[in-house]
């Protein structure tokens, strides 16, 4: 497949980024009011016909050691770290691949039902023995309008999900379903009248067998989480501020399912500064890394103990349709996404600040411990904390309350407007608190460091005097390569799925729109574009030695789509160094087909990169994202060797 779609595009005039306004009050959900996220769906085949059954045995003792190995339930601390289980989502399902998954089903020898409208329906149901929960992946290489998957569960609330169009279906690499209680999930697919069983494709390559994350085998999500969180947590309904209540209602529970494991977080709804109530969420990068993940997100709004201390089931509503991953740092382990579907209308966007803590600042947390019912915690800042990699965290101990596997991302808490309602400042990190060492210390990630690259979300009408840009990175499974760009066409066609396949890694860096505002000495990035004869990627440099030398030499083969792609500041060409108040930018080429590059301002995943592990064991950051494939290209002594100096505000 040929990417000349990305060639000879001029740039355009990047989006407003602006760090002026730091701060943003609560706002309502202008959204009117609704008994459910979605309306009431039911399948369209008769009740009890027959069905293509595909029967998983009981899960393995292989199959469920998966959960462990991903976070399931309290991890001893390395020797060198503070960040404990909390450092990783819980997990709370295991992957299981279907026989021939990777096939094709043949649909032609479905029991095929016909209706009324012509069309024709047909289920398949998978088995899955001591599941509590199933969610099924699903792919489809059809788009074709009318046809619509629904998805039934046999458990629970027995709810039918859907229909979700099969357009929707095949732009993601991997749909998941929505989470089907039971251990039995049914998959009906529709197909309108004149549309043929043979010209449809549609595989079930695995599942996700969702599971307690303890000795316990069999759980319901989310309703038997109820009462798994530690004695020492408090429910919001026992804390009789407004504020507090408000508060709640702007927390989920956040359950989502990447590589067939299935997790659970916690996260906020942001309100930004145009008071828009479009759904940003935020919540933790070790949350939210992919965009699978994000695709896949459910919510899950007022899971909160209907009184003090009640054990009941409270009302609850589910959204379903995931969300697009905006941003994210693994340096700085924060996430923003922006949901698909709006969040119910009792929710409430929460306000937040992005300015320094100072020590011993009295905040509050709210979160799903566990899963469990809303809890509420609170305590004082210690500080800040500092990895070797630079990173600088918020550190802080209760004394009320803690946190547990299940709160990551849950949201620091200062209140503002003179005490009537809380303002996020980070979200939950790690630590090595429990209830039965309340006296330990957590770890928050900090909305002020964030907020520069997240402002033309959170503040879309903010002044942009130095037309700071956001540099956004891609990447195409089918090449395996990776594509940056500042260029507001090109982001909006390559989220609008005009070239299907790209999806964003979530990460990005600043850069300048306009050098003369921007600060003296930044210099033009140029971008080539290796032709598909060739190998089919990108180059680009910020040095205009190495454009010219790349034009010259490379003439056959690179073509040059912009002299100017961005501006951005160089480091020192002898030792690396980058100026003041700006990081990083690294450049990797690919060792094995010496074409591909990639570019990051992530120290932790530079370190991945260049070493295969990251020395910064005091992080433990996961490396999967950022494979030692690379030959590291730079200024300097490697790894510190970067090709690039971002504006860090």
């Amino acid at each position: 497949m040929s990417r000349r779609w990305l060639g000879y595009m001029l740039l355009a005039v990047a989006g407003s980024v602006g760090a002026q306004i730091v701060a943003v009050p609560p706002a309502a959900n202008r959204a009117a009011a609704q008994a459910r996220s979605e309306p009431v769906a039911t399948l369209v085949a008769p009740a009890r016909v027959p069905a293509h059954r595909i029967a998983l045995p009981p899960p393995s003792a292989e199959e469920e050691a998966q959960l462990q190995a991903r976070g399931a339930g309290p991890a001893a601390a390395t020797a060198t770290s503070t960040v404990r289980a909390k450092r990783r989502a819980l997990a709370i399902g295991f992957p299981r691949s279907l026989p021939d998954g990777e096939r094709p089903l043949a649909l032609e020898g479905l029991p095929w039902q016909s209706l009324a409208d012509g069309g024709k329906a047909a289920q398949i149901v998978i088995d899955s023995p001591g599941a509590a929960a199933i969610r099924l992946g699903v792919s489809m290489s059809t788009a074709a309008p009318g046809i619509a998957l629904r998805f039934a569960e046999s458990g629970g609330r027995q709810e039918v999900y859907g229909p979700y169009a099969a357009g929707m279906i095949a732009a993601a690499k991997l749909y998941w379903s929505p989470v089907l209680e039971g251990d039995s999930a049914t998959l009906e697919i529709y197909l309108p009248p004149g549309v043929s069983p043979a010209s449809v494709e549609l595989r079930i390559p695995k599942i996700s067998h969702l599971v307690s994350a303890g000795a316990a085998l069999v759980k319901s999500e989310p309703v038997a989480d109820i009462g798994r969180a530690g004695s020492c947590e408090v429910d919001v309904a026992c804390v009789a501020t407004p504020a507090a209540s408000n508060q709640a209602r702007a927390v989920a529970k956040l359950v989502f399912t990447d590589g067939g494991t299935t997790f659970l977080c916690t996260g906020t709804l942001l309100s930004d500064s145009a008071a828009s109530n479009t759904p940003y969420l935020y919540t933790a990068n070790h949350c939210m890394d992919s965009q699978e993940a994000a695709g896949s997100l459910v919510t899950y709004w007022f899971f909160d103990a209907v009184a003090c201390q009640s054990l009941a089931v409270p009302p609850y509503i589910a959204v379903t349709g995931g969300a697009v991953l905006l941003g994210r740092s693994v340096d700085s382990d924060w996430a923003l996404v922006r949901l698909n579907s709006p969040p119910p209308a009792n929710a409430i966007f929460s306000a937040w600040r992005a300015e320094p803590l100072a020590n011993s600042t009295p905040f509050a947390v709210v979160q799903h411990p566990e899963g469990d019912l809303k809890k509420f915690s609170e305590g004082s800042t210690l500080g800040y904390y500092s990895f070797s990699d630079g990173t600088s965290f918020t550190n802080a101990r209760y004394t009320l309350g803690v946190t547990e596997p299940g709160s990551s991302g849950s949201g620091l808490l200062t209140l503002g407007g003179g005490g009537n309602f809380y303002e996020l400042r980070g979200g939950l990190f790690g630590g090595d608190t429990s209830c039965a060492h309340p006296s330990g210390n957590d770890i928050y990630s900090r909305l002020d460091v964030a907020l520069p690259l997240l402002a033309q979300y959170l503040t879309p009408n903010a002044a942009n005097p130095a037309k700071k840009t956001v540099v956004v990175e891609y990447y195409y499974a089918g090449f395996d390569d990776y594509f940056i760009t500042a260029n507001q066409a090109e982001i909006q066609g390559l989220d609008n799925g005009a070239h299907p396949g790209w999806v964003r890694t979530g990460l990005t860096f600043l850069a300048y729109s306009d050098s003369s505002v921007a600060p003296a000495g930044v210099s033009p990035v140029c971008r080539f574009y290796l032709l598909p004869q060739f190998g089919d990627s990108h180059f680009y440099s910020a040095d205009p030695a190495e454009c010219a030398a790349t034009a010259v030499k490379f003439a056959a083969s690179w073509v040059e789509e912009s002299a100017a792609l961005f501006y951005i500041q160089l480091p020192d060409r002898t030792t690396g160094a980058c100026p003041a108040s700006t990081r990083p930018v690294y450049r990797f080429l690919n060792k094995f087909n010496q074409v591909h590059h990639r570019y990051t301002a992530e120290v932790d995943g530079r370190n991945c990169m260049y070493y295969g592990t990251n020395p910064a064991s005091d992080k433990d950051v996961d490396c999967s994202s950022f494979p030692n494939t690379w030959l590291e290209e730079g200024y300097g002594a490697p790894p510190n060797a970067p090709v690039m100096c971002s504006p860090l505000s």
